[in-house]
């Protein structure tokens, strides 16, 4: 699986959440990742938190599926 992650301090208690790209761009802002499938992110309550962008469609879904509240 491609995928390219960092940690960060800022938003604190972001809820880890597996997300498609923004379609107004914003989370597009580095061309690096223009076309990627999405990311999962997330923050504890001192706002240490993760990003970790995801290529692959197929590799995305399984990550939305595995953390979905439903399972679909």
């Amino acid at each position: 699986m491609t995928t390219k992650a960092w940690t960060w301090n800022g938003e604190a208690n972001r809820e880890t959440m597996v997300c498609r790209p923004c379609p107004c761009g914003c989370d597009n802002r580095n061309p690096e990742f223009d076309g990627w499938a999405g990311y999962m992110t997330g923050s504890d309550a001192d706002g240490n938190g993760f990003t970790m962008w995801i290529k692959e469609e197929e590799k995305f879904v399984a990550v939305q599926k595995l953390f979905s509240k439903d399972g679909e």
